[in-house]
């Protein structure tokens, strides 16, 4: 069944960006080199949390630190000067472009993204992306209740819908929901499941388009 609406995450799926924020917590922490391997382990583990839980549990509970609010500031400005610029300039995903053209035409876009509001719309707009989306959701409580709140929004059941990630938390947030999931291989390992993986956008792009001749999403 062709879905009503579609759901996408941003980083790994419409830009190749999650190298970039991986080297960014190895610069953030380089002065820590004896906790270097427990901090990455850490953040590689928890594609769904959000910078600020990390920067506090790190500072709490790897390096035994004291953290406040100033501390989370002075993180977070580091951090997005680290990734801004290479955001706005690193490649597309293959085929994104064209994929948001193309259904852009034809049914309402959502972006989800764990990022933070003010950063995430600078790079929509550096990008000149920013119109292709209904309504971009960044930093929610948690994925799964965005989906859950533009799903009520737009009156539209969740099997009618369809999300995009990357990443095993993506699936997640997507199956918890109900919402019908493909995945975008950028190199994090999703789990067993009966869901279709592309390698880019153009093979997600042919496999929902095939989607108008099918009845049931699993048929393609």
């Amino acid at each position: 069944m062709f879905p009503r609406l579609i759901l996408l995450d941003f980083d790994g799926v419409i830009i190749e960006s999650v190298g970039i924020k991986d080297q960014a917590f190895e610069e953030l922490y380089r002065d820590y080199p004896q906790f270097s391997s427990q901090i990455m382990a850490y953040h590689l583990s928890h594609n769904a949390t959000i910078r600020y839980d990390k920067f506090r549990y790190i500072a709490e509970d790897i390096l035994k630190e004291p953290y406040d609010s100033q501390k989370e500031k002075e993180l977070s400005k580091k951090f997005s000067n680290l990734v801004f610029d290479k955001l706005v300039r690193c490649p597309f995903v293959e085929g994104a472009v064209e994929f948001l053209e193309y259904f852009s035409r034809q049914l309402p876009l959502y972006l989800i993204s764990i990022s933070p509001e003010n950063e995430l719309l600078k790079i929509l707009n550096a990008r000149s992306l920013e119109g292709y989306f209904k309504e971009v959701y960044a930093n929610p409580p948690s994925k799964s209740e965005a989906f859950k709140k533009i799903l009520a929004s737009e009156q539209v059941d969740a099997s009618e819908s369809v999300y995009i990630g990357d990443t095993p938390e993506d699936y997640q947030a997507a199956t918890t929901t109900g919402i019908p999931f493909i995945g975008r291989k950028s190199g994090k390992k999703f789990p067993e499941g009966d869901f279709p993986v592309f390698k880019d956008m153009w093979g997600v792009k042919n496999f929902v388009d095939n989607l108008k001749v099918k009845k049931n999403f699993f048929q393609c």
